[in-house]
């Protein structure tokens, strides 16, 4: 390979300098490799030009590139190290050097106009919106630009740059050498909806293709992942944004969750979290039907153009995410949860108007109102179908009157359609499962304190005796505290005084705490069957993390949730 001359020439007379860090390559052109042409022979030229186009600043800028990005360097420290070695090498400035790993990588950012409260991204039908009709902000400012935008980082790119090493080829090859034993489940793999999903036939836009799902063994199952985070401290309500995260589940199970293996395709930038997510993830569920249909990617182990196949399986979130995605109203209508049909009652105690669905609802006042009690046995199950049916309905009530419409979208609990629904790869009934943290250690837990310490909505022991006095709670408190420097620091980061520091628990904390320390600090503390009651549900958290499951056991685990949550409710 030819090393850069003084006038910044590279190889394929592609002219590179600091003022012009995209390259001065001529639009399809390549090193005098005609592109526009899509045979094997021209692509397979082109990869073999990519792969050398570096020089001898390109290496330096990734490598430098590559430290700021592991080390999290801020830009001050980066322009300090680059005068620092300027007598050794010439490292360009972090601007040219962030342009150039977008030539080089292929991976260029389409940006979208947004809400600056970012309600929404005017995408879709959103498109032509002068002003957000939610928050009624403007769109653009007095200079007729842009007030905000969100930035959408291509996937496709991305994937296909994993094929351009061996490497990274092999550990993609998990999925494919993944060996489904029936009855036995230790991976997304094992589940009824991959194992139907190999033979059936890939549906765009409502197009029947002609090839199955994972008919290659390079094709990529992926999970959209999404949650709001705080920008500043751990202040609630306070200024968050929204990351949109791709789980790679071709990699096997103990690396595809490491933070250099998950894939950002875009920051919803807040400062709240979004009203319409589904206007975000236009540009996302447009590349997972080009990805569906197939797009051309080259095999560096093969040394062969093949087309490359992406589904996504699972869609996964906190509560309110999930929410969004489906287009449900949640626990503000009569049908709450994403996963049942259940009706809910409402909680009408101070200015709280969720719905909640015990299995038992309390005596209705009206003597000819029958009671309703649910089967938790038979619960009747949300299913793929059921969103577009009862839109339907909803919209038929809506044609008769607006407000009929209002009362079916509050008995049914959809109001759209879900998000990413173009391709046939995901059910809305169970491809969004209940994610263990937000469940457990964001939810259960803080309640089940709250509970014990009388902090839970302004509710009292009543008849029991659950309840934990603040002079115990505060021992408590104390011996968590002490009990940290017994613990080895891989298996949990130092906990603070739960009576008093609970602001600074994290769900890492709130898990191990409940299911490792509280057995052993509340014993004799929390009164019997409460107790027992709390041992119980620690045995269910501790089950359901378990790296392999029969289907014997998974029908054991739901006797058990069954009968745990009855008692709470006797």
């Amino acid at each position: 390979m030819d090393s850069e001359d003084s006038d910044g020439s590279n190889i394929s007379g592609a002219v590179y300098d600091e003022g012009d860090p995209w390259g001065n390559y001529d639009e399809g052109d390549f090193g005098g490799v005609v592109v526009n042409e899509l045979d094997i022979d021209n692509e397979l030229a082109i990869y073999d030009i990519r792969n050398n186009i570096l020089n001898d600043r390109d290496r330096d800028d990734i490598r430098a590139f590559y430290l700021r990005i592991k080390s999290n360097m801020s830009r001050f420290n980066f322009d300090l190290m680059r005068r620092s070695f300027s007598h050794k090498m010439e490292i360009n400035s972090l601007y040219t050097i962030t342009r150039r790993m977008a030539v080089l990588s292929d991976v260029n950012v389409t940006q979208y106009d947004c809400c600056i409260n970012s309600c929404l991204a005017y995408t879709g039908k959103h498109t032509e919106l002068d002003e957000c009709p939610y928050c009624h902000e403007p769109r653009l400012d007095k200079d007729h630009q842009p007030r905000r935008q969100f930035m959408y980082i291509p996937l496709f790119p991305r994937l296909a740059a994993f094929f351009q090493s061996p490497d990274m080829i092999n550990k993609l090859s998990y999925r494919a050498n993944f060996q489904h034993t029936v009855g036995q489940i230790h991976d997304v793999f094992s589940g009824e909806n991959y194992q139907a999903m190999k033979s059936r036939r890939v549906v765009v836009d409502g197009e029947i293709l002609p090839h199955k799902f994972f008919s290659d063994e390079r094709d990529i199952a992926f999970g959209l992942c999404t949650d709001g985070f705080l920008l500043f401290g751990r202040k609630r309500g306070g200024p968050s944004a929204t990351p949109l995260l791709v789980k790679n589940y071709n990699l096997a199970p103990h690396i595809r969750t490491h933070l250099e293996n998950l894939i950002c395709v875009g920051v919803i930038p807040g400062p709240k979290q979004p009203k319409d997510l589904t206007s975000f993830l236009t540009p996302f569920d447009d590349e997972c039907a080009s990805m569906a249909k197939g797009i051309s990617c080259f095999d560096s182990m093969s040394c062969q153009v093949f087309t490359l196949h992406a589904y996504q399986l699972f869609q996964e979130g906190d509560i309110i995410a999930i929410e969004k995605f489906l287009g449900i109203k949640g626990h503000s209508s009569s049908c709450p949860c994403h996963s049942c049909i259940m009706k809910g009652v409402q909680m009408a105690s101070g200015a709280n108007k969720v719905f909640y669905i015990p299995l038992q609802h309390p005596i209705p006042l009206d003597p000819d109102s029958p009671q309703m009690i649910w089967d938790p046995t038979a619960l009747p199950s949300r299913t793929h179908d059921s969103f577009a049916n009862n839109l339907k309905l909803i919209g038929d009530a809506k044609r008769i009157t607006k407000k009929y419409g209002k009362q079916m979208e509050q008995f049914y609990g959809n109001k759209e359609m879900p998000a990413l629904s173009r391709v046939n790869s995901l059910d809305f009934g169970r491809s969004l499962p209940w994610e263990w943290m937000h469940l457990f250690a964001e939810n259960i837990i803080p309640n089940m304190m709250d509970l014990w310490t009388g902090r839970f909505k302004g509710l009292d022991e009543g008849t029991e005796h659950y309840g934990i006095s603040m002079d115990i709670w505060e021992e408590i408190g104390i011996e968590t505290a002490a009990s940290t420097i017994n613990i080895p620091s891989a298996f949990v980061r130092f906990m603070g005084n739960v009576a008093e520091s609970r602001a600074t628990f994290t769900a890492e904390s709130y898990a191990f705490w409940f299911m490792y320390l509280a057995p052993y600090l509340l014993a004799g503390r929390l009164a019997d069957p409460y107790y027992q009651h709390f041992l119980g549900l620690v045995a269910i958290m501790k089950i359901t993390l378990q790296f392999e499951f029969t289907v014997e056991q998974i029908d054991q685990l739901e006797t058990r949730i069954i009968q745990w949550v009855s008692d709470y409710e006797r």
